[in-house]
């Protein structure tokens, strides 16, 4: 049996859950191993050894929990026994040390041979038996640790399912320059840090895999450490002010407007107000900010889809073209007002507004 260390977060301290990330695929780790993708099985349950890997040695387990796999990592998501002293005296311990604690996971090489990786001689672990995981004094793995302890209070009935965290205002430089979302979240490297990922981002699920880039919402920096965009910050308020809030718990909405408004003062730009509650009746500026953000993510849809159906050899169907150009057709419409010199019989706000209205409901009914 070999050992590996691997990196646990406290996830619920009040129901003893644990949730790893457990080995990153097709990355040299420090026994000069690399574990290509699938070498785990989803699903497979294993016991939480008491300290030490004691648990070979006749120690109760001290908990349980299972495997799944991403496209890049293995994940481990096990709990505490808390009615057993063991579990719970474990799991304090883990929770006091904090990043002064460190883990490993007992495991069988079912699998495996041996080749060159980058330039180097290693063992490619192509399928492996994990028998149990452990807290340990000293881990076998590099930077092994507890990433953080959270309380994790029952949520009140009704509640959203989810929760979240807006991430803190923070003092950045501000561009106005065009924005691609779409654009900026592709460039974020797969391995970002969660220390770089909030640097892009104004909200977190704290459900997710801090990891991840698809944890994180609401990005409005270009790139890890880049300057706040003005427009995304614009759009981000809109999307918090529609009926849908974002898609973010309500609880939420206030922390992520006070960073994206944050930016925008930072740019000597009046933030636009967040609506009590979403959905409500908007101002013409609101209105346009709304449209900017349907706009924006319908652009980015439509981008996905015919990279989608460019790899199957296909372009766009022609239901799917004849509304684009419904799009393309009301734009070029607002365009022609706002080239037109103002004069008595100029159209008026509101005639502009409706334009603009019905181009979002034809973006949203697409």
């Amino acid at each position: 049996m070999d050992t590996k260390g691997l990196r646990v977060e406290i996830k619920d301290e009040s129901k003893g859950l644990v949730r790893a990330v457990f080995s990153t695929f097709n990355k040299k780790d420090a026994h000069r191993d690399v574990t290509p993708p699938g070498a785990f099985t989803d699903g497979e349950e294993m016991p939480i050894s008491s300290y030490g890997h004691t648990s070979w040695d006749g120690a109760l387990p001290v908990g349980k929990g299972s495997i799944r796999q991403t496209a890049k990592e293995a994940i481990f998501e096990g709990q505490f026994f808390l009615e057993t002293a063991g579990g719970r005296d474990t799991f304090t311990t883990v929770k006091e040390l904090g990043p002064l604690g460190q883990w490993s996971y007992g495991y069988d090489a079912v699998d495996y041979s041996f080749g060159e990786f980058e330039g180097e001689k290693v063992r490619f672990l192509n399928k492996i038996k994990v028998h149990e995981v452990s807290p340990v004094l000293i881990g076998a793995g590099v930077n092994t640790r507890t990433l953080s302890a959270k309380s994790g209070t029952p949520s009140a009935p009704g509640a959203p399912s989810r929760r979240g965290k807006a991430l803190d205002p923070h003092d950045s430089e501000t561009t106005s320059r065009s924005w691609d979302g779409a654009k900026t979240v592709a460039g974020l490297a797969d391995d970002a840090r969660p220390s770089e990922l909030r640097t892009v981002y104004a909200w977190v699920d704290a459900d997710g895999d801090p990891e991840v880039k698809s944890s994180y919402r609401f990005p409005h920096h270009h790139g890890v450490g880049g300057p706040a965009n003005v427009r995304a910050c614009l759009m981000g308020i809109a999307r918090l002010n529609d009926a849908k809030g974002g898609g973010i718990p309500d609880a939420d909405r206030q922390g992520v407007y006070e960073h994206l408004a944050g930016h925008l003062r930072d740019a000597d730009v009046e933030p636009p107000e967040l609506k009590e509650a979403p959905g409500g009746s908007l101002k013409y500026a609101e209105e346009g900010h709304a449209v900017l953000a349907a706009v924006s993510a319908f652009v980015d849809r439509t981008a996905e889809v015919v990279a989608l159906r460019a790899l199957k050899g296909k372009g766009m169907a022609p239901r799917s073209a004849d509304l684009l150009a419904w799009v393309d057709d009301d734009l070029a419409r607002l365009k022609s007002l706002l080239s037109t010199p103002l004069g008595p019989e100029d159209p008026t706000d509101a005639e502009i507004a409706s334009v603009i209205a019905r181009s979002v409901a034809q973006i949203n009914g697409l």
